[in-house]
C-alpha cells in the first residue's frame, strides 16, 4: 500500500480562523428571552426595590417615644419601584432593539479568539474567550455572558439563523469547550 498524505483540518479554536459566521436580527421576543436567560430582569428587580426601601425609610422616624412611619412615603416607594421597574426594562429592550435597527443584518463571527459582531461591514466589538465566563441555552437560544457587575455583557445567538445542518451542534458543542453553562 501506498502512503497517501491525507492533509489535516487544523483545529479552529487553536488558529483563530472562522468556526460559525451567520448573519440576521434579533426579534422582541428573543431579546426579551435573552435578558431574561442573562438574569438582567432580576438584577433590574433588586435594582428598584432597593431604591424603593431608600424612599419608604426617609419616612420613617424613630424617636425617644417610639417610632412612627410615614405612608405616604410608604406608598411612593411602592409605586416608584414599580414605574421604575417596568420603564427600565421596557427601555433595555428598546434600545436594543433601535441599535439592531440602525445596522440591518448584523453578522456575528464566532472564532479561536471569541464572537465578534460585524457591522455595516466593520468588526462593531469582539469579545474574546477570556472575557467571557459561562452560557446558558435555551431552546431558542444561546445566550453567552461575560463580565461583573454592573460591566456584563449578554451576547444573544438566535438558533433559527444558524441554518445549516448540525450548526447549532457545533455552537453548542464550541462554547460546551470553551465556557461553562450557567
Amino acid at each position: 500500500m501506498e502512503a497517501t498524505d491525507i492533509p489535516r483540518q487544523q483545529d479552529a479554536q487553536v488558529t483563530g480562523e472562522v468556526v460559525l459566521r451567520f448573519t440576521g436580527t434579533l426579534d422582541k421576543s428573543e431579546i426579551r428571552e435573552g435578558f431574561k436567560a442573562a438574569g438582567a430582569f432580576r438584577r433590574l428587580r433588586w435594582f428598584a426595590a432597593t431604591c424603593a426601601l431608600v424612599i419608604a425609610l426617609v419616612g420613617v422616624r424613630v424617636d425617644a417615644g417610639g417610632g412612627s412611619v410615614n405612608f405616604v412615603f410608604v406608598a411612593l416607594a411602592v409605586v416608584y419601584g414599580s414605574v421604575m421597574y417596568l420603564v427600565l426594562s421596557r427601555q433595555g429592550v428598546a434600545k436594543a432593539l433601535r441599535v439592531q435597527r440602525d445596522h440591518e443584518g448584523a453578522e456575528c463571527v464566532v472564532d479561536g479568539t471569541g464572537i465578534a459582531a460585524v457591522l455595516d461591514g466593520a468588526e462593531a466589538f469582539r469579545t474574546g474567550w477570556d472575557q467571557l465566563t459561562r452560557y446558558h441555552e435555551t431552546p431558542r437560544l444561546y445566550v453567552v455572558m461575560g463580565g461583573t457587575g454592573l460591566r456584563t455583557k449578554a451576547l444573544i445567538l438566535p438558533k433559527r439563523l444558524l441554518t445549516a445542518p448540525g450548526e447549532a451542534d457545533l455552537l453548542g458543542a464550541v462554547l460546551d469547550s470553551r465556557l461553562r453553562r450557567a
